[in-house]
């Protein structure tokens, strides 16, 4: 299972990206497609770095793109 999350815009208009992939154990923070607000999760940028420590934590290995 693919989850897809993104911060905020900021005033320059910039999101951040952060995507899991559950069945290979990786991570991305940079995304290959455009994703409408509808197909992503908004969380804030405290909450992406505490996922992001999380995941590398249980072993997830982090790659380009998802």
């Amino acid at each position: 299972m693919i989850l897809k999350f993104a911060t905020k815009r900021s005033a320059n208009g910039y999101r951040k990206y952060l995507a899991l992939d559950t069945d290979r154990k990786q991570y991305a923070t940079e995304s290959a497609h455009w994703y409408s607000r509808d197909d992503i999760t908004e969380i804030s940028n405290k909450d992406r770095h505490r996922i992001m420590e999380e995941v590398e934590k249980a072993g997830y290995s982090r790659v380009d793109y998802i």
